[in-house]
């Protein structure tokens, strides 16, 4: 299982099997913090209590000096260390004390019982599975396979990325394999043999309770903000920012520079398209003068590396953006071994357009009678088109918004992709199971843009934004560390009103705080992200893949989809750059699959 996991620890590796009791915990190493001392599983003094961990703890030098304070005897400045002597203080409750990015694991060999946890917003993947009384984890699905056979495929996970583009966690790949969920212990008596799961964080249940002045919003972000860029600067090995041209981005990459003199940046273009973003990054790596790198994918590039890279993923991906990332932290790994991004700013301060466009829809449900609300709408669909005409005329047709925001996440695929479903799909793949998923979710909020927010905090930033960061950056052996996820900032963002988030376009503190930082950069700054131009690479230098594992491979003869279906999307994307949405999710299932045989 630990061969399998080398790619996200290549500097060192440890197995620990306890005598008594046969638990076996294995560990592989990326040396951040301690690069001498810091081996793994470790041990309390008299080694009843062991430790892995995947991840950082931002505050383990605070933590360490309380420990000491207190009696406790630690050998390294490892932040693993810490753990086993929060356990013997805090029990399972040590999680409380921590700030950081984790999945981790404790063994308490006094009271025969396993503690696995994960972080507050799933940073760090944890997979487990418990078969037969038997309890199995590890960082990735593909250690879990390497301990035995995981069992059939999940239709509703295809489901989930053919609509959504990722698998909907507690959900996996595989139907006996199950991810903890962000923010959750799992305990594991040996005598019971049964897990017991409970949630030990959440974000506040209320988003107005914050009276304070703009000015001192402001100034309480910012220096929230700072504190947390600056601990995630802290490390033995070079650090580097990932830049795009977008806000989140400029201003981590603004305040980092605050705390470095070797700033290293890095960012990704394309020969192809009109998405590139190397000229912004530019001039903002320009104003801080930093040590700026870019990387410019061409054809050649992904022909090569696209198919390999979606069919060695543990579980598929089916975000374009992924290709990027990798490709760029491939570069950045050159150069330094922690990176630092923007993750996680669109999700707590509020920068996704449909946000505004949902609070739209809920000020005109307010005031317009549903006929001639469904009228209006009618008109504006047939009216001069465009993406922002489509989605007024959504805005206008009256639909609950849990509806409204389902239909605009899933770009319309989940009514679509029924046409696409093969007998595999038809006995297990129901729509009506994840639209409950994502009804469960929703919750029960004061607003629709607060539910949709709080929503995408805990499903696609969890399971895609935050997953994508972790594969592409541990593939090559490269940490990324993400600032705005910070506890306390998220907490503090949470009592800000969305109206006040949503001024201005959305991440209304975040752009003011820009302007501080770094005035020349401007705040009129798009929201971008690593967008990538799908539809020219199926067409080119994927065609031949494309034809291989959507038209000719396991998705067709396994049953997942309709043979048909795939012909008619790949015939579309000769002339329809729209098909590629479409189409993507297919290539990448499909190439998984492929790679499973």
């Amino acid at each position: 299982m630990a061969q399998r996991l080398i790619h996200r620890g290549p500097d060192d590796g440890g197995v620990h099997v306890d005598p008594s009791s046969g638990v076996a915990i294995g560990a592989r190493r990326l040396s951040i913090i301690d690069i001498e001392g810091g081996h793994q599983p470790l041990s309390n003094e008299d080694g009843t209590v062991w430790a892995a961990l995947n991840g950082e703890i931002y505050n383990y030098p605070r933590l360490r000096r309380q420990l000491l304070g207190r009696g406790h005897q630690l050998t390294t400045q490892c932040d693993t260390e810490v753990l086993v002597h929060l356990y013997e203080d805090f029990g399972a409750d040590l999680v409380h004390a921590l700030e950081g990015m984790f999945a981790f694991v404790i063994w308490d060999s006094r009271r025969e019982e396993l503690v696995l946890a994960r972080d507050r917003f799933g940073e760090k993947p944890l997979f487990y599975d418990t078969t037969a009384g038997e309890l199995s984890f590890a960082s990735e699905l593909s250690a879990l396979q390497a301990a035995g056979e995981r069992g059939d495929i999940d239709a509703l996970a295809v489901t989930g990325l053919l609509t959504l583009g990722y698998v909907p966690g507690p959900r996996t790949m595989y139907e006996r394999v199950r991810q903890l969920p962000a923010g959750h212990v799992l305990r594991w008596p040996l005598a019971e043999q049964r897990a017991t799961i409970t949630r030990y964080w959440e974000m506040p249940p209320s988003a107005s309770a914050n009276t304070a002045s703009l000015e001192v919003l402001v100034d309480e972000t910012e220096d929230l903000l700072d504190r947390s860029v600056r601990s995630r600067l802290v490390a033995d090995v070079p650090v580097g920012v990932l830049l795009s041209g977008g806000l989140d981005s400029t201003l981590v990459a603004a305040l980092a520079r605050r705390h470095t003199t070797d700033l290293k940046t890095f960012t990704v273009a394309y020969d192809s398209g009109v998405v590139n973003e190397d000229a912004p990054a530019r001039v903002t790596s320009e104003l801080l003068g930093s040590d700026h790198h870019e990387l410019r994918l061409g054809a050649s590039w992904i022909a090569e590396h696209v198919p390999a890279l979606l069919s060695t993923l543990d579980q598929p991906i089916a975000d374009p953006a992924f290709v990027a990332l990798t490709a760029i932290s491939q570069l950045a790994r050159e150069q330094v071994t922690v990176v630092v991004g923007g993750e996680g700013a669109d999700e707590l301060f509020f920068g996704y357009p449909r946000y505004r466009w949902l609070a739209r829809a809920q000020r005109l449900g307010r005031v317009v009678p549903p006929a001639p609300a469904h009228l209006a709408a009618n008109l504006a669909r047939r009216a001069a088109g465009g993406a922002r005409a489509g989605r007024l005329a959504d805005v206008l047709q009256p639909a609950s918004p849990l509806l409204r925001n389902l239909g605009w996440i899933t770009d319309g695929l989940l009514a679509d992709r029924a046409g696409f479903y093969g007998p595999r799909m038809q006995d297990g793949g129901d729509r009506d199971d994840l639209r409950a998923l994502v009804s469960e979710l929703w919750g029960h909020g004061t607003g629709s843009a607060l539910n949709a927010s709080r929503l995408d905090q805990r499903l696609y930033l969890c399971d895609d934004i935050l997953q994508k960061a972790d594969r592409a950056s541990m593939s090559m052996s490269l940490e990324m560390r993400t600032p705005f996820l910070e506890r306390t900032l998220a907490e503090f963002s949470a009592t800000v009103a969305p109206e006040i988030h949503m001024a201005g376009g959305g991440k209304n503190l975040l752009r003011r705080v820009l302007r501080r930082v770094l005035p020349a950069a401007g705040t009129g700054r798009k929201k971008t992200a690593f967008r990538v131009p799908v539809a020219d690479w199926l067409r080119g230098p994927l065609a031949a893949s494309v034809d291989e594992h959507v038209l000719h491979g396991r998705l067709v003869r396994d049953g997942w989809i309709e043979p048909a279906a795939g012909t008619h999307l790949v015939g579309r994307l000769a002339t329809e750059d729209g098909a590629a949405r479409e189409l993507w999710p297919l290539f990448c299932v499909g190439t998984w699959l492929d790679a499973q045989a």
